[in-house]
């Protein structure tokens, strides 16, 4: 009988232990895969704020291009996707600021104003773009 006991003891330790390692696999294999799609939608938005600054910077350069009189309407969402953003303009960079990320965008040196979140007008007079 306590030979009995004893395996008992001894099958009811094995099996915690056996389900303690999986407990600890399950953990880390969730945190591998927690930190593998948080940087992959870290990726995505900067890849989307990039492409947003792009289209900013070819509308000013097509708008420094063009004549006189060329007006433009252009939205600025609150957020890209998920991603908070704050846009800037200094000295003839537009700079998009995400998180620890801020990308830059040359742009031509007759611009005054910068861009907001919400309605923008791009306009072209006397050779000079302005954004308000």
């Amino acid at each position: 009988m306590d030979n009995f006991r004893s395996r008992k003891a001894q099958f009811a330790i094995e099996f915690s232990m056996m389900i303690a390692l999986a407990m600890v696999a399950l953990l880390v294999l969730a945190g591998v895969l927690y930190f593998m799609t948080y940087d992959y939608s870290e990726d995505r938005n900067i890849r989307r704020l990039t492409d947003l600054g792009y289209s900013l910077q070819n509308e000013l350069i097509l708008a420094n291009q063009v004549e006189d009189g060329y007006e433009r309407i252009v939205v600025l969402p609150d957020k890209v996707e998920s991603a908070q953003y704050s846009i800037s303009k200094v000295n003839n960079d537009l700079v998009i600021t995400y998180r620890s990320a801020e990308l830059l965008f040359p742009v031509p040196q007759n611009i005054t104003g910068a861009f907001q979140k919400g309605t923008n007008t791009i306009h072209k007079i006397s050779g000079v773009v302005s954004i308000s």
